[in-house]
């Protein structure tokens, strides 16, 4: 079944209260993940914490209607252009997956994924666990019922999202590391 694709005056419009209403209604679950509240202490007339709340509120709700958009635009994009053979390509996660990561590291020194022992019906299985996880998920959770519900979508996996951030991460610090390898060997001068 192919999704609708949304204009741009629902994405900015209509989305962009939703999920800032959505986000609001779970902005302590949301600001506890991220590390906000440990960062900022007691709510108690924390003048500051609350201006931060409000802040990771407004920006997270950015990121995810910036990812609705840029996929929205891809999928016109792609309709115009004629469809290409297989599965349509996941625009929202190279955009997304980095962003989220970006507001977590902003509270903690690193992200990391873990992978914690289950069993469904008797068979033992893994899932995935951790801070980075839980704060991806609680923020997706706007998006990902609008994806399923609105256009008939697979909703986003917050796995998915942490693997594809930290991946990228990684990539980004083994080029720096080998272009300034590089450069220090070009300095050195030869025997």
């Amino acid at each position: 079944m192919q999704s609708q694709i949304p204009s741009q005056i629902h994405v900015w419009g209509v989305l962009l209260l939703q999920f800032h209403s959505e986000l609001t209604l779970h902005k302590s679950e949301v600001c506890r993940l991220c590390g906000l509240s440990e960062e900022y202490g007691s709510a108690d007339g924390n003048f500051n914490r609350e201006r931060e709340e409000k802040e990771i509120i407004d920006e997270l709700t950015s990121v995810l209607v910036q990812a609705v958009a840029r996929d929205a635009a891809a999928r016109h994009f792609t309709n115009s252009t004629g469809r290409k053979a297989g599965r349509p390509r996941e625009d929202m996660i190279p955009y997304l997956a980095p962003e989220l990561l970006s507001v977590f590291l902003r509270y903690h020194n690193s992200g990391g994924r873990q992978s914690v022992a289950t069993s469904t019906d008797g068979k033992p299985g893994q899932k995935e666990a951790g801070r980075l996880f839980e704060f991806i998920k609680a923020t997706i959770e706007p998006l990902n019922h609008y994806l399923t519900t609105e256009l008939h979508r697979r909703p986003l996996s917050a796995s998915g999202l942490a693997r594809f951030a930290l991946g990228e991460r990684r990539r980004i610090a083994r080029a720096i590391k080998w272009s300034e390898l590089r450069a220090s060997a070009k300095k050195q001068p030869s025997p």
